[in-house]
């Protein structure tokens, strides 16, 4: 839970300010305030979700605030969005925006309307609890046995929890945290039930993945243990799924007698069903892209819509988006083409703001003029970073040059050098978090108890 600040106290003199929280601006800001990332968080303030017409005002009871004043600081507040909105936007639920006392309660209805329930979050938090009680086990052969003492408790929601808290551990840079939360998950796939069975799924994507053809295919879903395996199974190789492969599972099937004629029958069938609701999602999915696209291309204002619709906005629609230019240019459709790049600078925006801090500052330095644009914004830099950045820039240049994306990997590679030149060299005797662990382990009194890892769980 974030730090909740309360200005003021019995002796206040001052008159209260409050802040808006506007998720229909700024989507980041939701999961900000949800995983208790948002800094400086202080009350009251207004949450404002316009996609659900939500309006929300957090003013804790200790704030001791008359009642007149909180109605002008609640006007204050829904003022300053309703000025914000767009002309056509609906208003009507900033009227009588609903209060909440705690933080804890606005976070439960904020929750509640992306269907999670108080319930699911108690399971949450005993999922946690539990991941966190696994970290603090100290050797390898305690912690096996933990996990197949708790065997009933691990299954796929717990294994969900785990991946994205593995995620926010490496996004937060708390590489060591991470690498602990894989090596507890490699060992919940050895000793447990669901994990050995998730092993099991994970051993025949691989193989599909090394070897992509028919015939590993049909091994793989033969011997698949459920059918969530041969799902994944048939997702990553639809490809592969057509008339030869059903021609050679048929073969199959006149081979066979008894019980495996019947399941290989079966399984035949299976496959069918399963690429037939692929096959509709994937048309379901591609027509909503294209009328967004539409959608954005008609209004007056392109750019709103776009962030409305933020969420569907991802590298399959930037892909029909090139594919359409594409078209509108070999048609000589001038005017589309340049409605199009309209909409394509959008969604490229939106996209890149989603990319962390230090992907942004590379796509920055791309887009500068070199060198002089890009020496002066690496000069604005060295305030706030240092020479490990150099590292991430090479990494990046790496990943291009496999891309064979050659023109923006030799201009990264021109930066690169500038880098070097500008950023200062790291010291870590200014960093406060460097020898945070040894000083922390120099200072703790002498226990029994094993120590508590640092480690962030994700919502989920």
């Amino acid at each position: 839970m974030p730090q909740l600040v309360t200005p003021g106290g019995s002796s206040r003199q001052q008159p209260v300010t409050a802040q808006v929280i506007d998720v229909g601006r700024d989507p980041k800001l939701k999961s900000a305030l949800l995983s208790g990332r948002l800094q400086n968080l202080t009350a009251p303030f207004l949450y404002h979700d316009p996609s659900l017409q939500l309006a929300y005002v957090l003013m804790p009871m200790e704030l001791n605030i008359r009642d007149m004043e909180q109605q002008r600081i609640i006007g204050q507040m829904t003022q300053a969005v309703m000025r914000s909105l767009p002309d056509e936007s609906p208003r009507g639920y900033l009227l009588q925006p609903k209060m909440f006392f705690s933080f804890q309660s606005l976070v439960e209805a904020i929750l509640e309307h992306d269907g999670i329930t108080p319930e699911m979050l108690k399971e949450q938090q005993q999922r946690g609890d539990l991941i966190r009680e696994f970290m603090r086990v100290n050797d390898e052969e305690s912690l096996r046995k933990m996990a197949r003492d708790n065997d009933a408790k691990v299954d796929a929601n717990l294994f969900e929890l785990l991946t994205a808290s593995i995620e926010a551990n490496v996004e937060a840079g708390r590489e060591q945290v991470a690498n602990a939360l894989a090596g507890l998950q490699r060992v919940l796939v050895e000793e447990t039930a669901y994990g050995k069975q998730l092993g099991v799924r994970m051993a025949a994507i691989e193989a599909l993945r090394k070897s992509p053809t028919r015939e590993v295919l049909i091994e793989q879903l033969v011997g698949a243990p459920d059918d969530e395996t041969r799902e994944a199974l048939i997702a990553m190789g639809r490809t592969l799924i057509d008339y030869l492969f059903f021609q050679m599972i048929t073969t199959r099937v006149d081979a066979a007698t008894g019980a495996e004629k019947e399941e290989l029958v079966a399984l035949r069938k299976q496959v069918q069903d399963i690429r037939d609701k692929i096959d509709a999602a994937s048309r379901a999915m591609m027509d909503s892209k294209a009328n967004l696209i539409n959608e954005i291309l008609s209004s007056e204002k392109p750019e709103d819509v776009a962030r409305a619709n933020e969420e569907d906005i991802d590298d399959v629609f930037v892909s029909m988006l090139q594919a359409n230019m594409q078209d509108a240019q070999q048609r000589h459709d001038e005017e589309l083409l340049r409605a199009l790049m309209v909409v394509y600078q959008i969604a490229m925006k939106i996209m890149s703001e989603r990319q962390p801090p230090e992907i942004q500052m590379i796509n920055a330095l791309l887009m500068a003029k070199y060198p002089e644009e890009s020496k002066r914004m690496l000069e604005e830099m060295s305030k706030s970073i240092d020479d490990r950045f150099i590292q991430v820039m090479v990494q990046v240049a790496d990943q291009l040059a496999q891309e064979d994306r050659t023109d923006l990997g030799a201009k990264l590679t021109q930066v690169i050098v500038q880098a070097r030149q500008i950023l200062p060299k790291y010291d870590a005797s200014r960093d406060p978090n460097a020898n945070a662990g040894s000083a922390a382990t120099q200072n703790r009194p002498p226990s029994n108890e094993p120590p508590k890892p640092k480690i962030e769980i994700a919502r989920r």
